[in-house]
């Protein structure tokens, strides 16, 4: 399965080090945990042209994969690993919108607060799903209930058919959130996630 998680937290100031600290990163360590063979790619920064790639293993070295090669290290990885884990930067590069495209699964981090109408969030998932119509989305949202939060969810509804929306906090990196974003990612998929 490739899952991509992208946030609005992620920027161009977004460093290598921030990595080990992200939600991607929490999911394919506890994917790991649970017995599966997990590579964990993401971007260097988003101005540069290249991603890096990890096994989530014993040993494992990180290796750089240009920009131009994402499609091919895809194609290749899932014959080679049962969950491929994609740590997305903004959504505005051809290789960033590959990966969404070739996705099983897009989650989107969404901080109530902060959101703005995300016109590069809408016209990226459609985009990617001229491609992959069936694309599922999730929508991870900090404030779900709250008014933002329900505005927010109808917005992106009326223009985005078929996501799924969840709450939970971009910033939160605890044991429950992770938890429960590992559950609401994995459990739509036992029987397809488990091969």
């Amino acid at each position: 399965m490739i899952l991509t998680m992208a946030s609005q937290e992620l920027s161009a100031t977004s460093a290598a080090s921030d990595i080990p600290d992200s939600m991607a990163a929490s999911i394919a360590r506890r994917r790991a945990r649970a017995g599966r063979n997990v590579l964990l790619i993401y971007k260097t920064a988003v101005a540069t042209d290249s991603w890096l790639a990890t096994a989530i293993k014993s040993g494992a070295e990180i290796r750089e994969i240009p920009a131009v090669n994402i499609a091919n290290e895809l194609a290749s990885a899932k014959t080679q690993y049962h969950d491929i884990v994609i740590n997305m930067p903004k959504l505005e590069d051809a290789s960033s919108l590959y990966a969404l495209a070739a996705a099983d699964l897009a989650a989107f981090a969404i901080q109530a607060d902060q959101w703005q109408s995300d016109r590069i969030l809408i016209s990226s998932i459609h985009a990617a799903r001229t491609w992959n119509p069936e694309l599922p989305v999730l929508l991870l949202i900090d404030n779900l209930q709250g008014t933002t939060g329900r505005a927010i969810m109808a917005t992106l509804s009326a223009q985005i058919a078929n996501i799924r929306f969840m709450h939970l906090s971009a910033k939160k990196r605890d044991e429950t959130s992770i938890s429960t974003l590992y559950q609401g990612i994995y459990a739509h998929c036992a029987a397809t996630c488990l091969t």
